[in-house]
């Protein structure tokens, strides 16, 4: 790629920025760190998968990644004034804590802000301010902390239960395969942004695709390829590890950058 992520934001009218998964820092950071390393294996175990996400709850509650975060910061500085809206399709709102405006983005996929029941109809819950949801994070984080990631045999983690119910974290992932997604929460969002597309026709639009796989394929990739193809004047940056490549219909409209995409951005925002 010859020409600066600077200067292409530059030379264009409006920018979308797809958020993926190289930017999910709670999943590398458990994995990695070995007081983890049980209870992760318990939550592998038939019957206790309900638990992961409430396990990956405490880690993004209670840690920080700095490189992420100075990636956000950067990614902030590059964009600058110019018209933007993120999207993106993991749970990690990570964007808004770094300058990034609550109006301007959406996470369809879901967040760690809400529980959920099977039944939309019964709302939302704060999952911070729930008390019986609490108990289980903060029974986690005793594990981690104080005991170093072990415990004796028999111990037993409570699901959540209120008024008769099971509340789950509002997110759209293998562990709640049997749950009815709640979309509430990002639907406004949604609309936001498909108002937004609507005003990018005709527009020298810049896709800024950064660390997307393939889990959630029609919230930014394909999207985004239908975009550059109908729209002569789009380009898009498609940057990824492993899942770099385009379709051959846009290859003279993308730049398809072999590298993890955290690390792109910060290279791209040296010296700012």
């Amino acid at each position: 790629m010859a020409q600066a992520l600077k200067e292409m934001l530059q030379d264009s009218d409006l920018c979308i920025i797809g958020i993926g998964d190289e930017w999910n820092w709670v999943k590398k950071g458990m994995r990695s760190d070995s007081r983890y390393k049980k209870i992760l294996e318990y939550c592998d175990n038939e019957g206790n998968q309900w638990l992961l996400p409430i396990v990956e709850y405490e880690y993004a509650y209670y840690n920080i990644d700095n490189k992420v975060a100075d990636a956000y910061r950067g990614l902030r500085k590059l964009v600058g004034d110019k018209k933007h809206f993120i999207v993106s399709d993991i749970f990690l709102q990570d964007a808004l804590l770094f300058g990034f405006d609550y109006e301007r983005a959406v996470y369809p996929c879901g967040n760690f802000m809400f529980l959920q029941t099977n039944d939309e109809s019964d709302g939302l819950l704060n999952a911070e301010k729930t008390e019986e949801f609490r108990e289980v994070v903060d029974k986690i984080h005793s594990i981690i902390t104080e005991h170093d990631g072990y415990w004796q045999e028999g111990i037993t983690f409570a699901k959540t239960f209120r008024d008769g119910k099971e509340w789950y974290l509002n997110q759209k992932r293998p562990e709640y395969k049997k749950i009815k997604y709640n979309e509430a929460p990002y639907k406004d969002g949604w609309d936001k942004y498909l108002k937004y597309l609507t005003g990018t026709v005709n527009a020298k639009l810049l896709l800024l695709e950064l660390g997307v796989g393939l889990d959630y394929p029609t919230v930014v990739r394909w999207p985004f390829e239908k975009v550059v193809f109908m729209n002569e004047k789009a380009h898009l940056v498609r940057v990824h590890e492993r899942l770099y490549h385009h379709t051959p219909e846009i290859a003279d409209r993308t730049d398809s950058i072999k590298m993890n995409s955290v690390d792109y951005i910060l290279q791209e925002c040296n010296g700012l």
